[in-house]
């Protein structure tokens, strides 16, 4: 029996899992195979921010091929290489990925996906990349923070990725590279190390082609004990019918980023409302529900959201300093000021550096944050995802993914999810939704994903990279 080439561009967790249960494949063959990815690719694409030597990569992937074959096998992801810092189930680091720096919270309407190290990230589906003068969040951008954790997934680096999100950073480059996403309920996901915006919105979580990887990762990522853990783990509760799930949907138009974030294309606006497609199949489906939107989280006259984010950040910050063994500054000021003075490398051209306005604001808000937490919550929660889904008997909300859904999700440190949709015509970027549940309902929006999964199969591998990837052979 001849040999099968497996692309990487296509390979995902559970057909790797599958081949190195069998033996038709070694875990050094995976190494070879994505490093050669990322050598062939990553001078255009960026997605890379650092990377282990070789050496010590394939000695890691050597090791654990011995481990499989002496009978231990650490998980399901056991001897599986990823971009992310999780040895303890067996996985193999391949690197980190490019991102957007402090979730690129260090301005407003920065470039999505520019760091001072990495460069400017690309996505692999957009022809002709990123288009200068092109809005922050526009139809030729990877979108961010986490930006590379979405393109290394999408271009082949690896077949599952974690990013993280205070509001938006999985959701919107995983929407932008045709992946599946899941930010789950704040404190699901330890934050240790994980350079910090906000613990009340803050998490990591994980990216990949397809919602069975979602689940396997999402097992291996969570805390002990956390609420809403399906017995078995969360891959028990696939596979999933359209017929099962209940679902509501906010106005396209009401909900979709303003043309300071993307500028609109008429066509690319017509392409990217065709979730309704569920109509048809759901068990319920509620159009244009009256979902509270996250502008109107004010209290007196101040923006809740912003007075919580912005204070939780100063505590937050000074705190991850105060934690590192060693650290070349001491505090948030020396960051803003060491900005200040190399801004010419540290910051995309034509752009500013306002957290000096932030810190005088914060020395004036901080004895409201109470009351801003409470107000958030209130409105997010009770007024918000909590009414619809009780009032409307809806498992999920659903609108686009180039929107302020994710915003209300981290507002109430709910879960929210991306799956993806399609492929807009004018450039060829990704596109998909965005989904909202309760608190604790990952199992639901894991089940949701995997019914929109087996409906629209939407994932597709980039048609730039299609003939043009490196691969492995399997009996």
């Amino acid at each position: 029996m001849g040999l099968t080439r497996v692309s990487v561009v296509d390979a995902d967790v559970k057909s790797l899992q599958k081949f190195l249960q069998s033996g038709s494949v070694k875990s050094t063959a995976l190494v070879d195979a994505y490093l050669a990815q990322i050598d062939r690719h990553d001078g255009y694409l960026h997605a890379m921010l650092s990377m282990p030597t070789r050496e010590s990569i394939k000695n890691i992937a050597i090791a654990l091929d011995e481990e499989r074959a002496a009978g231990k096998v650490r998980s399901p992801v056991h001897g599986i290489p990823v971009i992310i810092k999780l040895v303890a189930a067996g996985m193999i680091i391949l690197g980190k990925a490019n991102l957007s720096e402090l979730s690129n919270f260090r301005g407003k309407l920065l470039t999505s996906g520019w760091s001072a190290l990495g460069g400017q990230c690309q996505s692999p589906y957009v022809r002709g990349g990123v288009v200068p003068g092109d809005s922050t969040d526009g139809h030729s951008n990877p979108s961010g923070s986490s930006s590379g954790s979405a393109v290394v997934v999408a271009a082949g680096y690896s077949p599952i990725s974690v990013g993280t999100e205070t509001y938006g950073s999985l959701v919107c480059p995983a929407n932008r590279a045709s992946l599946y996403t899941l930010k789950p309920t704040i404190g699901l996901i330890s934050q240790t190390g994980i350079i910090p915006v906000s613990h009340t919105m803050d998490s990591a979580g994980p990216m990949a082609k397809t919602p069975y990887d979602i689940a396997a990762f999402l097992d291996m990522l969570r805390e002990d004990g956390t609420p809403g853990f399906p017995d078995g783990g969360y891959t028990t509760v696939l596979p999933c019918s359209m017929d099962k799930i209940s679902v509501a949907t906010v106005d396209y138009t009401e909900w979709i980023f303003p043309a300071e974030y993307i500028k609109p294309d008429e066509n690319a606006t017509e392409q990217m409302k065709a979730y309704d497609k569920i109509k048809s199949v759901a068990r319920k489906y509620s159009d244009r529900v009256p979902l509270i939107k996250p502008e109107t989280f004010l209290l007196n006259g101040k923006s809740s959201m912003e007075m919580v984010t912005l204070t939780d950040f100063r505590h937050d910050f000074q705190k991850y300093l105060d934690d590192l063994e060693s650290r070349p500054i001491d505090s948030l000021q020396e960051l803003i000021d060491f900005n200040r003075e190399h801004a010419d490398v540290e910051l995309p051209p034509g752009m500013f550096w306002p957290l000096l306005i932030y810190v005088d604001i914060l020395t004036r808000c901080e004895k409201e944050y109470g009351a801003h937490l409470a107000n958030l919550r209130q409105m997010s929660r009770d007024k918000g995802i909590d009414y619809i889904l009780k009032n409307y008997d809806a498992d999920v909300i659903i609108g686009p993914a180039d929107s302020t859904l994710m915003t209300l999700a981290s507002a109430a440190g709910y879960p929210v999810a991306s799956l993806p949709l399609g492929y807009l015509d004018l450039n060829g970027r990704a596109f998909g939704i965005a989904a909202l549940a309760g608190q604790h309902q990952e199992a639901t929006l894991i089940r949701f994903m995997d019914a929109w999964d087996s409906t629209f199969h939407p994932h597709k591998p980039p048609p730039m990279l299609v003939d043009n990837s490196s691969g492995f052979d399997i009996n």
